[in-house]
């Protein structure tokens, strides 16, 4: 399935520091260590967490009461503290531990995209992430894109920042920087990762790109994908820089000590 390979201009690793995601970058007989980009976006607030995570703590707990009625509608229950701490204790972590499961999925399923992208496709799909690996397959026979790379790692040594591509298209002749999503919705926020990641191919490769398109495959059925398509990649990169630089101003300090 992949074209001819391509050459980089200077060799990007990924190393992995507890849950950060760093680059190393070796050009020119000099080395560096860069930040991810979505470290850098980090910094953006998801004002629909909060009320999520309230949601799902709240619903461990009714769960937990429900379960202590056992199965009757009103009874006589008795609840100790050390019980109610439990349960406390529980929904703190469940938000969580939703986020961990949603995002080891969606590993699972970019990994096994990567695979059919290299023509290494297995025989059998595992059932947990037969959707959105469908969806994919679905989005690609209609897409018009020729995938030209899967998984890449490339960073800009202008900004100071790397990170993974999860594929590079080509479009009428053009490159076109691919994101896969598994999450709820398509953000803004995604708009200026894959505009980073344009500006850190063309660095780390030497060619033009200046399209990007963001594809979120469902994770449980009806298998549907949706598709958006960066307006203006230089706009999104700017929006990019300024999240990078409030990040890095607000991470020195803004106070003297009496």
């Amino acid at each position: 399935m992949q074209a001819a390979p391509l050459n980089t201009l200077y060799r990007v690793d990924l190393v992995v520091a507890g849950k950060a995601h760093l680059y190393d970058v070796a050009a020119e007989g000099e080395a560096a260590r860069y930040p991810s980009v979505t470290g850098f976006l980090g910094i953006i607030s998801k004002p629909a967490l909060v009320p999520w995570a309230k949601r799902e703590a709240l619903a461990l707990v009714e769960s937990a009461l429900v379960k202590r009625l056992d199965g009757k509608r009103c009874a006589q229950i008795v609840l100790n503290k050390a019980w109610i701490d439990n349960i406390l204790i529980d929904a703190k972590k469940r938000p969580d531990q939703i986020k961990d499961e949603a995002a080891d999925l969606g590993t699972r399923a970019h990994a096994f995209i990567d695979l059919i992208i290299h023509g290494q496709e297995p025989d059998t799909v595992p059932p947990e992430i037969e959707v959105p690996v469908k969806a994919f397959k679905d989005w690609w026979k209609g897409s018009g894109i020729e995938l030209v790379l899967g998984d890449t790692k490339v960073a800009s040594r202008i900004y100071g920042y790397g990170g993974s591509l999860d594929a590079l298209g080509r479009r009428n002749g053009k490159f076109v920087i691919l994101d896969w999503k598994t999450s709820s919705g398509i953000y803004a926020e995604y708009a200026l990762q894959v505009a980073a990641y344009a500006q850190a191919f063309t660095e780390t490769f030497g060619l033009p790109c200046q399209d990007a398109v963001i594809v979120r495959f469902s994770k449980k059925p009806p298998i549907t994908f949706e598709v958006k398509e960066l307006a203006d990649v230089k706009r999104s990169f700017e929006a990019f820089l300024a999240a990078k630089a409030l990040k890095e101003a607000l991470e020195k300090p803004q106070f003297i000590d009496w």
